[in-house]
């Protein structure tokens, strides 16, 4: 058969908008959710049968061995027939209700039938090839029921792959399947199956039978779904292709997609939108790489699993399990590298290989951005578990032994870690962990209070841990040794540890002495001049450091208004900096809440309702206007990341451009949110009739206006030196990503620098994007923020959207004078009103 070159008609049908349903509220009722499948899923199944088969086939035979309702099946029949395709269709299915309820829905399918019997047992249709199968079967169901037949039909020669575990049938169903297609000298035929995370995982005789089957070269893809796309679990799932013709499966080489962040939520319910699949068939039939799609050596599937010792200083043997994936061995250079030399680490037996089929290991962990800060430091990483002098204990309320150099580390949320349980405050869990001598304790516990070290934290809750969906670290020594061996911690010299605690110390008294002086103004207020002077020189250019790092529209808005010459232009200019900086956050958090539609809407309805309460618009975006998109996009947000749902907050992060979850959390944190009100209530109250306020009152509104900047500054860290403000410009093409040239358009200055960035996905040209070097999907800004050509005094200026006039668009700058504003046609912005529009 000829390769595919383009789609094959029937992908049209499968994925043209429907309001179908997986079953009736008649199939419900008789049947049961867990005889049913979801319209995403059936297309996904649909896809991945349809993606390479030959176009000019005119008649196609279809399997399914577990039909249930029969709904997946009819899908792809449907689409088929809709290309003219002819379609003999085989089904079979264990529940007798759900069979009446397939054969209603194949009535008008002229050559269908649906047999009620086990699949495992028999085979109701044995001379039957088909030339598409899919596998929709029961997940983790054990066959022990149906032992005797199996084993019999084995010893006939079936289930030539050998036989699973019997608590999960997985493998026997998809053996069955490509037993079923027609052989590879007759055309051949695909598989689309259905798995969850355990069948791809799992050891012993199921492991055996998947590596069997990948080593016979009948593995084309693995792709993860998206978790909550059933209708009766929130089992995460993940898309096999499996094909035995040799022009569908490369030698040994497979394709992984990750489309676990490419879902939208509507009425509650999760579904993956229509250019997601487009994008899977893609990949799929031209052997491409994608934004999430790759290609990769079967090799690479190789999971290591070892246990290591390591006698400590006090004489203790501490053992725990390590795993590799990516076909990473584990001998001594990994040991050396993992945990530096004279780690005294050694391995307890010989590591187990095992074929392990999930891809999330190889697209990459958060560990590896960690190592590279690290070592942009100049510091060397080790792991917690080379430092220990014995196992971690959760510490109870009245601790049975306090040694010495014992370190306090909360094990949830963002909970300071101390060398001092009474300063930790937690309603979690805390682990004491005793160290040795090696590592300055004030020092770690600094680090691991910072956003670097909280990153670390995460990093070693997720991959220690234990639950599909809810992230639980146990209490027993042997988890909260994996727990220890995947923390990771810097190792500079004793020096540098020294000089950082003593830094972080002197900075933390100096903060308390702050809080004195602040105190002691109202029993001394003749100091207090005097007191602010002598703090006020250590912050002058604090400011002024900042705006380097800010994006170009809040940094020239902030630029303008510390270089105003007189108080009332100065108090002016601050406010709409402060309109700048929240005009632009609110328009980073709508674009953010955009990357799921479904989601965004419900969002976008709060926020038009709470605008009409208070008599707002977004026809006319007054400060007001965006403080609500703030609090309503933020609070969304925050629910996702607290949720603790594994693809929730994977797809939050990738609506960031893969920011971090700490610098996540602080663009959506509350404080923000509570600085952002009190400045519009200053606003309120101050800027009605400056030319009416005295010069010192004009001062010290303006000095409480830069202290607020300073807060804010506190409350964002760094966030905005790591996601980078750029204006795209041309891009090549690499093998796994775009290398896209754009300008940063950070800080004051322009014109501003290029650079190089590896994304994911194509920037558009003349677009505001939000990316770090590496981000799977930058985040394209809305238009309320906008570059556009300067005056003659400059090469760019910032323009805010601010209004709705007639036909027009008003768009207002803060860098410039009125002459600076200009009209826009109100079409220009009418895809980012979206919901926001009362019209």
């Amino acid at each position: 058969m000829a390769k595919t070159r383009a789609p094959h008609p029937a992908i049209s049908a499968v994925l043209e908008d429907s309001d179908a349903k997986s079953c009736s509220d008649r199939d419900f009722g008789s049947v049961g959710l867990q005889q049913s499948t979801s319209l995403s899923l059936a297309r996904a199944l649909a896809v991945g049968c349809l993606s390479r088969l030959d176009s000019s086939l005119t008649t196609v035979n279809v399997w399914d061995p577990a039909a249930g309702t029969g709904f997946a099946g009819h899908l792809l029949t449907a689409a088929l027939q809709s290309s003219g395709v002819q379609v003999r269709f085989r089904g079979q299915e264990i529940n007798e209700a759900a069979v009446a309820v397939a054969r209603r829905r194949f009535e008008a399918v002229y050559d269908a039938e649906i047999a009620c019997a086990d699949t495992l047992s028999h085979d109701a249709f044995s001379d039957f090839s088909a030339d598409l199968v899919i596998v929709d079967a029961p997940w983790g169901m054990d066959w022990r029921s149906s032992a005797s037949a199996v084993e019999a039909r084995q010893s006939n020669g079936e289930f030539e792959f050998g036989l699973p575990q019997r608590s999960d049938s997985t493998w026997l169903f998809i053996s069955l399947a490509l037993t079923k297609l027609r052989p590879a000298e007759k055309g051949g035929g695909r598989v689309a199956a259905l798995l969850n995370p355990g069948a791809l995982s799992s050891g012993g005789a199921s492991g055996a039978v998947r590596e069997r089957i990948v080593n016979a070269g009948l593995l084309e893809s693995v792709t993860r779904l998206p978790d909550g796309l059933a209708p009766n679990t929130q089992i995460p799932l993940y898309l096999l292709t499996f094909s035995n013709r040799a022009e569908d499966v490369g030698k040994e080489k497979a394709m992984i997609a990750d489309l676990q962040t490419m879902f939208t939520t509507e009425r509650r319910r999760r579904l993956i939108p229509l250019e997601a699949f487009h994008e899977l068939e893609s990949g799929l039939r031209t052997k491409k790489s994608g934004p999430r799609n790759r290609f990769i050596s079967t090799r690479q599937f190789t999971r290591r699993e070892a246990r290591l010792t390591r006698t400590t200083i006090s004489g203790d043997q501490l053992t725990w399990r390590v795993t590799t994936y990516n076909d990473v061995a584990i001998d001594g250079q990994f040991l050396q590298a993992r945990y530096g030399r004279d780690a005294g680490v050694s391995l307890d037996g010989e590591a187990r290989e095992s074929t392990d089929l999930d891809p999330s290991p190889i697209f990459g962990d958060d560990a590896s951005e960690l190592l590279r800060d690290m070592t942009a430091n100049g510091w060397p990483p080790r792991r917690l578990s080379s430092l220990l002098v014995r196992e971690p204990e959760v510490v109870t309320d009245a601790p049975t032994r306090c040694p010495d150099r014992q370190l306090f580390v909360p094990v949830t949320g963002a909970d300071h870690a101390s060398t001092h349980l009474s300063e930790v405050n937690t309603d979690g869990r805390i682990v004491s962990v005793q160290l040795d001598d090696s590592v300055h304790l004030p020092f770690l516990a600094a680090w691991l209070n910072s956003e670097q070290g909280l990153s670390s934290r995460h990093v070693a809750i997720n991959n220690s841990s234990h639950g599909l969906h809810f992230k639980a670290l146990r209490s027993d020594a042997s988890s909260l040794l994996r727990w220890a061996d995947e923390l990771l911690v810097p190792m500079p010299d004793r020096s540098i540890q020294l000089a950082l605690a003593s830094a972080d110390e002197s900075l933390g008294s100096f903060q308390a002495e702050l809080s004195t002086q602040r105190a002691n103004i109202w029993s001394a207020p003749d100091t207090a001049d005097d007191v602010v002077s002598k703090i006020a020189a250590a912050f002058d250019d604090s400011l002024t450091a900042w705006l380097d790092q800010l994006p170009y529209p809040i940094a020239s808005a902030l630029w303008t208004a510390e270089s105003a010459q007189t108080a009332v232009d100065k108090h002016r200019a601050y406010f709409h900096a402060w309109e700048a900086i929240v005009t632009f956050h609110a328009t980073v958090l709508l674009s953010a809440s955009r990357s799921d539609p479904g989601s965004s809407s419900e969002t976008e309805a709060a926020i038009r309702e709470s605008l009409h309460e208070q008599r707002l618009g977004i026809e006319k975006a007054s400060f007001g206007t965006w403080m609500v998109i703030v609090e309503k996009t933020s609070k969304n947000m925050r629910s996702a990341l607290e949720n603790g749902d594994a693809d929730e907050v994977a797809r939050v992060r990738r609506a960031f451009a893969d920011l971090g979850r700490s610098g996540i959390e602080r663009l959506i944190s509350k404080d923000v949110v509570k600085k952002f009100n009190e400045v519009n209530s200053k606003r309120n109250s101050w800027s009605g009739h400056p030319g009416y306020t005295s010069e010192q009152e004009l001062t010290t509104q303006i000095d409480s206006l830069v202290s607020d900047l300073r807060e804010l500054r506190g409350l964002l860290g760094s966030v905005w030196s790591k996601l980078l403000l750029v204006r795209p410009g041309s891009a090549k093409h690499r093998r796994d990503s775009v290398v896209q040239t754009a300008e940063v358009a950070v800080g004051t200055r322009t014109p501003f620098a290029a650079r190089e960035f590896a994304v994911g996905e194509h920037m558009y040209e003349d677009e505001l994007y939000l990316v770090r070097d590496g981000s799977q999907s930058p985040l394209r800004l809305g238009h309320f923020v906008q570059l556009r050509a300067a005056p003659s005094s400059a090469q760019f200026t910032t323009y805010f959207y601010n209004r709705t006039e007639g036909t027009s668009v008003r768009m207002v700058s803060y860098q410039y004078g009125p002459e600076s504003e200009l009209q826009d046609d109100v079409e220009s912005l009418r895809a980012d009103f979206g919901d926001l529009s009362l019209n």
